[in-house]
């Protein structure tokens, strides 16, 4: 993950931040289709009218934006983090435009996808005219490049390739392909157009280690902006690209304006806050305790709610409006002591779930119940009568069922396990830069102490982390996923087939039940239907607590320097 920090959605002047890549939510498995079948054109023709209808923002400047950590890639099939993810639209165009308000597709880099009346085949026909940013068409072998990189199990992937699993590409032309499905899905289109982006078949032809090249961190893009330069630790930067093909698209008149985007690299989020209320960064996405207590505390005099109000900064806090983000504290369960069900069930009700709230996220945050977002019709209704609260006594009692006793009375539980006598001690992981993180890593360990459970802190750099976690080195780990999608799939993150390589399950959650339960949502076209299966999963997978669900963002917090006039629109 991709950790997921929250980001909307930002479009004029324009930065265009595309919604974070939907983690739970996939396809399913493809296999060689009918392709004489008729095929009808599936592109909506008032699609995009938002991007249609915006007004003229000004060309030009420079846009300084946030950015958490550095990007370890720039290549779309290697990507596992969402900070990067977030930007990969401005060099990698889309088959189709996103609507964010109607959620229908308009013709991008495809001029046109026709699906079949099964959703078996989509045949996809590129711009005509669409180029690469060195002027070479952009073309149907481009594609089949992508696709066979994306399958090559060599290729470190496998996030990706658990949703893509025999995936068939069929050149039809210079311009037109088909993606061929036996068993379509809900989010079929969906994930082809949010996670296959065309890499340029020329620039990584001929490099013998695809994962290590050097051109994943120079790419020769297909959209609007091109890659300038990366400063490790100080900033990424993107510059409008000259004469785009893009350009000549009407939804793109009044998009893409500044002449360079900033990403300035801080990890510390303290120094982003004020680089920000003084002016030097235009886009910021602050913590709940940086809202909560000084954004509404002493700087509220400083800080305005709208750039109506004249000032030099200004913030505020906008619902979302899709599944929200959550943090959890995740338990690898390839480690003998968190195997039993009981062991996690008993972790789970050692937390002060309410101090977390109230000291780490001010308030601003909710209780979560579920991998899907607890107030969609993914989670049942009934669910906040299952979660988990801080009691000590019955969490002793399961470890107790499960042989944990402090039976050398050194205030430590131990039990044996494989003939040796193992104390009830492990290390918990988080990105360092997470001031947050290490806080709620701080409440676990002191609650946790009390009941004679020992937890070691070990704050990681991010990209550390990330190796950390795909390799499964780690006991316990705090970590965050982004928004998901309310079509949504537990693939990803809970099916066995996930946990393999460098998958997104890497606390090895592996239930032969919910794998098929996670198979049957993925073949179900009927949204009702497919609401009672992932209901299952959800109540599921929260009872076998993998992760210990800490909180949700109900809503996120956005901070802007008077030159973005809009919280949409930039």
């Amino acid at each position: 993950m991709m950790k997921k920090p929250i980001r909307k959605p930002f479009q004029q002047l324009s930065l265009a931040l595309l919604p974070l890549s939907v983690l739970i939510g996939g396809l399913g498995v493809f296999a060689p289709a009918h392709s004489a079948e008729k095929l009808k054109s599936f592109i909506n023709s008032s699609a995009g009218a938002v991007y249609r209808k915006l007004p003229p923002a000004k060309k030009g400047g420079t846009i300084n934006i946030h950015f958490r950590s550095n990007s370890k890639t720039l290549n779309p099939l290697l990507l596992t983090d969402a900070d990067t993810r977030e930007i990969i639209d401005y060099f990698y165009a889309p088959f189709l435009g996103h609507d964010h308000e109607t959620w229908d597709f308009y013709p991008y880099l495809a001029e046109n996808l026709e699906v079949s009346k099964d959703r078996k085949v989509m045949q996809f026909t590129l711009r005509k005219g669409a180029t690469w940013q060195d002027g070479t068409p952009i073309t149907s072998d481009d594609v089949e490049f992508t696709y066979q990189k994306l399958m090559d199990p060599k290729v470190e992937a496998a996030h990706l390739r658990a949703y893509f699993d025999g995936l068939k590409f069929e050149k039809v032309d210079d311009r037109v392909f088909r993606f061929t499905v036996d068993q379509p899905t809900i989010n079929t289109i969906e994930q082809l157009n949010t996670d296959f982006r065309v890499l340029q078949k020329k620039q990584f032809v001929n490099e013998a280690d695809f994962n290590k090249s050097k051109q994943n961190l120079a790419p020769v893009g297909s959209g609007p902006y091109v890659f300038k330069t990366f400063s490790r630790d100080q900033k990424l930067e993107f510059e409008r690209r000259k004469n785009w093909w893009g350009d000549q698209l009407p939804e793109h008149k009044n998009q893409f304006n500044p002449e360079v985007l900033s990403f300035r690299i801080i990890p510390d989020w303290g120094l982003a806050y004020e680089k920000w209320i003084k002016g030097e960064l235009d886009v910021f996405q602050p913590t709940a305790e940086q809202y909560g207590v000084r954004i509404m505390g002493p700087d509220r005099t400083v800080v305005g709610k709208s750039p109506q109000e004249g000032k030099a900064v200004w913030a505020n806090q906008y619902p979302n409006s899709a599944p929200p983000a959550y943090t959890f504290a995740g338990w690898n369960m390839k480690n003998p002591k968190k195997k039993k069900k009981k062991v996690r069930q008993a972790l789970a009700q050692l937390i002060d779930y309410k101090t977390i709230n109230d000291k780490i996220y001010y308030g601003l945050f909710t209780r979560c119940n579920s991998p899907f977002g607890s107030r969609t019709p993914n989670t049942p209704l009934d669910q906040d009568k299952r979660l988990f609260h801080l009691n000590p006594q019955k969490a002793m009692g399961l470890l107790k069922e499960e042989g944990w006793a402090d039976t050398d009375q050194d205030g430590v539980l131990d039990k044996m396990i494989q003939g040796k006598k193992t104390k009830f001690e492990f290390s918990i992981k988080f990105n360092s830069e997470n001031a947050m993180r290490a806080k709620i890593a701080q409440i676990l360990k002191e609650q946790f102490k009390k009941s004679g459970i020992l937890i070691n802190v070990q704050p990681v750099e991010w990209n550390a982390l990330l190796d950390d976690i795909h390799s499964k080195k780690f006991d316990a780990v705090i970590m965050g996923w982004a928004k998901g999608s309310l079509n949504a799939d537990a693939k990803q993150l809970f099916h066995t087939s996930s946990a393999a390589g460098k998958g997104s399950n890497y606390v090895s959650y592996s239930v032969p039940e919910v794998d098929a339960m996670i198979d049957d949502s993925g073949r179900e076209m009927s949204p009702q239907k497919r609401f009672r299966i992932l209901q299952k999963i959800a109540q599921k997978i929260y009872d076998d607590q993998p992760y210990a669900y800490l909180a949700e963002q109900a809503s996120f917090f956005a901070a802007y320097s008077k030159r973005v006039k809009s919280p949409h629109f930039i």
